[in-house]
């Protein structure tokens, strides 16, 4: 017994209107804007791309916050002349290879008896960098840190500090985000701009 064709086309269309898979008709403008990932400029989009970027959104918002968490620490453990073990802070903020190269940098903070006195930290940028990832991470975002108000003091001369750069990797844990790996400049920067 043959199905007529009208049945066949009605299963066919409800199966796919059910499974979610309907594209955007081609005639229609979007209705939606999205802003690239590494800035520029907003253009028109349809839904499934807005809701994409909202979702990216998201991990960024909570790799920065992660970030500046770390970063409050690291700054914390600089003026206290550094640390043998991982804070708490630490843990919250850093997973793997972060963790291990930010103790390293702690307990040679301290091995050298540095010490941050005075000015400020502060930081000249905070870039995301969209598609770049290391292992599993999920989100990068490139800072540059501002330290040429802040005296550093050990068993050398004191001396200022300088802009330093560096990229931030974030991977998926059961706790959320966390900096899995670094990336420092190896070059001199001459400003945060």
């Amino acid at each position: 017994m043959a199905i007529p064709k009208s049945v066949a086309a009605l299963a066919v269309i409800t199966a796919l209107l059910a499974s979610g898979c309907t594209q955007p008709d081609p005639n229609a403008a979007p209705t939606y804007t999205c802003t690239p990932a590494d800035g520029g400029t907003p253009a028109p989009c349809y839904k499934a791309e807005y809701d994409q970027q909202v979702k990216e959104d998201a991990l960024y918002a909570e790799a920065e916050a992660v970030y500046r968490k770390y970063l409050a620490e690291h700054v914390r453990i600089y003026r206290a002349g550094g640390a043998t073990t991982a804070s708490p802070v630490m843990i919250e903020t850093l997973t793997g290879e972060a963790l291990e190269q930010a103790l390293e940098t702690s307990r040679r903070i301290a091995a050298n008896h540095t010490k941050a006195v005075g000015g400020e930290f502060k930081i000249g940028y905070l870039r995301r960098v969209p598609g770049e990832t290391i292992g599993d991470s999920v989100v990068t975002w490139e800072s540059c840190e501002d330290a040429t108000s802040v005296t550093f003091k050990d068993d050398n001369p004191a001396r200022h500090g300088g802009f330093s750069l560096e990229r931030a990797y974030f991977s998926p844990t059961e706790d959320g985000l966390k900096i899995s790996s670094f990336t420092h400049s190896l070059s001199e920067v001459d400003s945060c701009e």
